[in-house]
């Protein structure tokens, strides 16, 4: 099953084996989805979380075959249609890949220097490595690489085989809980204090480049967003082209 993580009503699209989930939905108003503060959850830190309140839920409450999340207004897509791929095509895929992500994005700056623009506050990586040189030491060179590249899969979005999801789910919240217990908020705003969220966005890239999981890289598109013609042209096709390059391998 792909959740869908929403804060409000949107139009779902009409395809099986996707579900709307409700996220920070803890003392919230219900919108008729499926809600995060049921089951298992960690719904009242969404403020600090964001989208990862949903993905813990799943984790640890959903034992389907294959795990995915994408947002109400982002999901992976395999043409230059901007169609949505299906759950049949997430099926076809992890029969040979064990996760889909997006497509790679290339910035000018380091990852480093691209999360101290967004926050402010190195020290918060700097716990970070330090959480990861006591937990998980054999994974320290692969942060230090990936922290000082600039290559990114961004969002937050992944649809993964069961196993490869709730080991993902394991390494990441076992980092981020014991960062917010080393992590003091006083003077962030409310834009810095979503640090969780932003800080896991730069973990899936360590955890999946230190990994030899067979990783398919898909495109997203956005349904709010507004491109010019030339440039959905050119960008999907390159990516159409690079899609059904995985497709045959």
């Amino acid at each position: 099953m792909i959740y869908i993580a929403t804060h409000k009503k949107f139009k779902e699209p009409k395809l099986d084996g996707y579900k709307p989930i409700q996220v920070g939905a803890s003392n919230k108003n219900k919108l008729g989805y499926i809600t995060d503060d049921t089951g298992i959850n960690i719904s009242n830190k969404n403020a600090n979380f964001c989208e990862l309140t949903g993905l813990y839920w799943i984790w640890k409450n959903s034992s389907d075959e294959y795990k995915g999340l994408v947002h109400y207004r982002r999901y992976f897509s395999n043409t230059l249609r901007k169609k949505i791929i299906t759950a049949e095509d997430v099926k076809k895929i992890l029969k040979k890949y064990d996760v889909i992500l997006p497509f790679k994005h290339r910035m000018n700056n380091t990852l480093v220097e691209d999360y101290c623009e967004i926050s402010g506050y190195k020290s918060d990586l700097d716990k970070v490595r330090q959480i990861i040189s006591m937990k998980f030491p054999n994974y320290l060179n692969t942060y230090d690489e990936v922290m000082e590249g600039n290559d990114i899969y961004f969002y937050n979005m992944i649809v993964a085989k069961k196993e490869v999801f709730d080991s993902y789910c394991n390494w990441l919240f076992t980092i981020l809980f014991e960062l917010e217990s080393k992590v003091d908020l006083e003077g962030y705003n409310d834009y810095q204090k979503r640090i969780y969220g932003f800080m896991s966005e730069r973990l899936l890239n360590v955890y999946f480049r230190y990994n030899s999981y067979k990783i398919f890289e898909c495109g997203v598109i956005n349904t709010e967003e507004k491109w010019s013609k030339s440039k959905v042209i050119r960008t999907s096709l390159k990516r159409k082209i690079m899609y059904c390059i995985q497709l045959l391998k």
